[in-house]
């Protein structure tokens, strides 16, 4: 009987970096994917900032469709932020290309790799995992590292809790009049739970979509019908994509035997939605603590726990400082965030700010920046931190 030293389940890019960076540090690593190829089904806007990038190490490709260096904020009545900076700040990527080029260092690194292989069940034997797949074929490995994505069913199963919330998101591509096609816009206050977005892909055609506390579909399609998006429609959706967007990463994201990264341990930015930038440093710390548990021989839940500890000292004060803030924009009014828009707005050397030191990936390093140039009231400042805090 061959027993793996670990097992990666789904071949996103959480998953893919882990088998990599395990299989890199000598484990006798595979990978397990459900579907005939990487990429598959795609669940996500396709926008990834400079750290993301940075993080793939993945050089420049045909996976960049284009660079994007600004944005435009609109609150929901009307008032509007813009900024631009110098050279590019995110980059628009074709997610299924992306993920194969993951999935192609993670092979060329050593992980086995096996396609049409869903994993039904997980059992612990004699302190090894045996993973039954669909047609009943068995895989041992000591220990699995779930990369499932939003549901992780078999995460769940082994005894680690789901995120705090998960929001329901939907994206279209269709033919559409374009403002500027390096900036993305942001619409405030379009769906209960986060925002709506319009990604450019060229100066007619463009990704738009939101997340939302439920039912992103239906408020999608409300959000198409507003005049500022309506009147510039230039044609039907040619391709829709929906999923879950989990926020608020559970208490623990190891257990014995396994541990969980990516969507699968929340592991997703508040402000943005985006999970490509924490899913792939946190995975890269989970294939090197696999990796040494196996070979140590210790899979105990006390062993992988060192994973969940270096991955928050990384991450975690940015997610929560993401959820403080996404708990604010979730309480405000139409009226405050036309309020708050129209007064950054009218911040020349706020705006520079985020021109010059804008970071999607670490957004709390610009609100530390910003601070620096705001002079709001006592009554108004308490009024926000008051939505942060809760």
């Amino acid at each position: 009987m061959d027993i793996f030293d670990v097992a990666v389940i789904g071949a996103g890019p959480a998953g893919s970096m882990a088998a990599k960076y395990a299989a890199k540090a000598g484990a006798c690593t595979i990978l397990l994917e459900e579907h005939a190829a990487a990429g598959w089904p795609v669940q996500c806007a396709g926008l990834l900032g400079e750290q993301a990038m940075a993080e793939s190490e993945l050089s420049q490709g045909s996976h960049i469709l284009r660079g994007m260096m600004g944005a435009s904020v609109f609150s929901p009545g009307g008032q509007r932020m813009d900024f631009k900076a110098k050279s590019c700040k995110a980059w628009v990527v074709d997610r299924r290309l992306f993920d194969q080029a993951l999935l192609g260092r993670a092979v060329q690194e050593g992980a086995n790799l096996r396609l049409r292989a869903a994993v039904r069940q997980i059992r612990r034997e004699k302190g090894t995992s045996v993973l039954t797949l669909g047609g009943g074929q068995e895989i041992y490995a000591k220990i699995v590292i779930s990369a499932e994505g939003v549901s992780a069913l078999l995460a769940r199963r082994a005894g680690i809790a789901p995120p705090q919330m998960i929001l329901s998101g939907a994206q279209v591509q269709v033919p559409f009049a374009v403002e500027d096609a390096e900036k993305v816009e942001v619409h405030l206050g379009a769906a209960p739970g986060l925002f709506a977005w319009v990604i450019p892909l060229d100066e007619r055609t463009a990704r738009i979509g939101l997340c939302a506390r439920d039912q992103g579909c239906e408020h999608l399609r409300a959000f198409l019908k507003t005049d500022v998006i309506k009147k510039r429609l230039q044609g039907s959706p040619v391709a829709l994509n929906v999923g879950g967007l989990p926020l608020g990463p559970p208490a623990a994201t190891a257990v014995e035997g396994l541990l969980a990264v990516g969507d699968a341990a929340g592991q997703v930015k508040p402000t943005s939605g985006g999970g490509i930038y924490p899913g792939l440093v946190a995975a890269k710390i989970a294939g090197g603590v696999t990796a040494a548990a196996a070979m140590e021989g210790d899979f105990s839940a006390k062993r992988l726990m060192e994973y969940d500890r270096l991955w928050r000292a990384a991450l975690g004060r940015e997610l929560e400082i993401g959820m403080r803030a996404n708990r604010m924009l979730g309480k405000m009014s139409d009226a405050e965030l036309d309020e708050l828009v129209g007064y950054l707005a009218g911040k020349p050397r706020l705006i520079k700010a985020i021109e010059e030191h804008g970071d999607i990936d670490r957004p709390s390093r610009l609100m530390g920046r910003m601070l620096r140039h705001l002079d709001w009231d006592a009554i108004r400042l308490a009024r926000l931190l008051g939505y942060a805090l809760g």
